[in-house]
């Protein structure tokens, strides 16, 4: 897979994060492809930095030896800490007590999976907001954009999150630009999780699907972000460095309200949460088509919804 960036634009800070996760280090244990640490992810993540060149990273220590061997760790703002320092791990044995009590009616985020096996992973990935946030405060490059992508995009698996993408990052978003893919009126129950679309009947009005249509209707007031007919992929976020704090305290905000109501997610659920909560015009949205062109989306110049 061949990515080219052009590197025209010096306002961009890429910003990533990898960990060896210690329950599955191997992330088939979750997911139904092959994502071994050493065989997926430090490869990926190699050609990341090679190609965008001003990145921001948390990592662990092998993945900054494996860094180093390859002469690539001056140039980056690397974060090397322990899997145990990531910002929720405090709260891993709450989380876990949590996800038991959601086992018996969440049958989109286990997978006929354990808590056990989730929660590393779900410690990893809620902490996105958290690696953005240290990004733009620190801010090494001196840039006004801060732009995250998923260290392991760059695995020829995800050859089509790169599809109509010429290189070029045209977008200078005034929110913080994310993408969904609207499945265009077709329910898809299962690919959402039901305990959050209890939650919104305990907060709001009976509740509208949502559909590419529906959300500039309507503007997103009393559409369901969660049992709603599209998806939030979460390997990019762009958005300007004085919005990011906003960002990163809204998305602690809205995870708190979830867990006080016994719920723990994926980031993606948070994310579509944070869109339902939101009024302060926070969030501007690029459509996509499933997870094909993410990068894109994300990439073009204007936006398809403001919120």
């Amino acid at each position: 897979m061949s990515i080219i960036y052009d590197n025209k634009r010096k306002d961009i800070t890429f910003v990533t994060m990898l960990f060896k996760i210690p329950q599955s280090s191997n992330l088939d244990a979750l997911k139904s492809m092959n994502r071994k640490f050493d065989e997926f992810y430090l490869p990926s993540l190699k050609k990341l930095i090679e190609t965008f060149q001003r990145v921001a990273l948390w990592c662990d220590v092998e993945t900054a030896e494996y860094l180093k061997k390859h002469k690539l760790d001056k140039n980056i703002d690397m974060r090397v800490m322990d899997f145990t320092d990531l910002p929720h791990i405090p709260e891993k044995q709450e989380w876990l007590n949590i996800l038991h009590s959601m086992q018996g009616n969440v049958g989109y985020l286990f997978h006929n999976k354990t808590p056990q096996q989730w929660i590393d992973y779900l410690m990893v990935i809620n902490a996105k907001p958290s690696v953005l946030n240290w990004a733009a405060t620190r801010n090494k490059f001196k840039t006004k954009y801060f732009m995250w992508i998923d260290a392991g995009s760059f695995h020829p698996m995800y050859s089509n999150f790169w599809a109509d993408w010429d290189g070029a990052v045209h977008a200078h978003p005034k929110r913080v630009r994310i993408t969904i893919a609207p499945t265009l009126g077709k329910s898809r129950p299962h690919f959402v999780p039901n305990f959050i679309y209890r939650l919104y009947r305990k907060l709001k009005s009976p509740i509208l699907p949502a559909t590419k249509q529906t959300l500039v209707k309507q503007k997103l007031l009393d559409i369901a972000m969660i049992n709603a007919d599209y998806d939030v992929p979460a390997c990019s976020i762009m958005a300007t460095g004085d919005l990011i704090k906003k960002f990163y305290q809204q998305y602690e905000t809205v995870r708190l309200i979830m867990k006080n109501h016994g719920l723990v997610s994926t980031e993606q659920a948070v994310f579509q949460a944070m869109m339902k909560f939101d009024t302060t015009d926070m969030f501007e949205l690029a459509y996509i088509h499933g997870y094909t062109g993410v990068y894109a989306g994300v990439a073009k110049e204007k936006p398809d919804c403001l919120l």
